[in-house]
């Protein structure tokens, strides 16, 4: 199993019942007389998470542009990671960007990354910075992006990828919580 599908293998247990050509009409499991797990059985998994940051990160796993509130919040959180990190580092603000407008940017380049790892093959550092954020050549050079705020990208990643793996260890303790309940 490849890292990708490893990575998110959880989530596609949410995913099951949700889909439009998917729907179930009969109250009985197949053979088994019981009632079958249906979407809500499966949603209370995001419900169970302990931060909103899972919970947005679930929903933007599982329903991709739809869940629009949750990037936008996972994006925010990442950026003012980046933001804060720079003000207790007492870091300048770069010359031809603002700062918040930068780590948006970055916020958005490291969402797109985690989400889909296969673009890391595609890019270059400087492809990353440049075409992947939209950090124009002129804002900032890729020497000075990974001298003083590569840092706080990398920290962007961590905090992305353990709420991915928390959200991830929720998902499987619910299931297998669920299905418990639903053999007793």
């Amino acid at each position: 199993m490849n890292a990708a599908a490893e990575k998110f293998e959880h989530f596609e247990w949410l995913t099951k019942g949700i889909t439009a050509k998917s729907p179930q009409f009969g109250d009985e499991g197949h053979g088994t007389g019981a009632k079958p797990l249906d979407y809500q059985d499966r949603l209370g998994a995001i419900a169970a998470m302990e931060t909103q940051l899972e919970k947005a990160v679930t929903s933007v796993i599982i329903f991709g542009e739809q869940a629009k509130s949750d990037y936008e919040f996972i994006r925010n959180h990442l950026a003012k990671i980046m933001m804060n990190g720079a003000y207790e580092d007492k870091r300048r603000e770069p010359e031809h960007i603002a700062i918040y407008h930068l780590s948006w940017l970055v916020a958005g380049m490291v969402i797109a990354f985690a989400l889909d790892p296969e673009h890391e093959a595609n890019f270059t550092a400087k492809g990353r910075l440049h075409l992947a954020a939209g950090v124009k050549t002129h804002q900032m050079t890729l020497k000075a992006y990974d001298r003083t705020w590569k840092q706080y990208e990398n920290m962007m990643i961590i905090a992305l990828e353990m709420s991915i793996k928390c959200a991830a260890t929720a998902i499987k303790k619910y299931k297998k919580n669920t299905y418990k309940e639903v053999r007793i």
